[in-house]
């Protein structure tokens, strides 16, 4: 499967750069918003291995998907 190309340069706006700052306080102050519900392809073999985890760590899938996707924006502004 290809993938799209993301350009790395792309600008954003003075008011996206302002939500993004707030959506990334609340999230280090762990002072969550209401869930939002979306739709996302993973790779079957992805979301397998993502299942079993949660289930040997008796936790939900959603929930393990949700911590990776919080360390990664921790990490990557550092």
């Amino acid at each position: 499967m290809a993938r799209k190309k993301v350009n790395s340069t792309s600008k954003i706006s003075p008011t996206e750069a302002a939500q993004f700052l707030e959506s990334f306080r609340l999230m280090l102050a762990d002072q969550d918003q209401a869930t939002q519900m979306i739709s996302l392809r993973i790779p079957r073999n992805v979301l397998t291995s993502y299942k079993t985890l949660a289930k040997s760590q008796g936790k939900k899938y959603q929930s393990l998907l949700n911590e990776a996707l919080r360390e990664y924006l921790k990490n990557s502004s550092r």
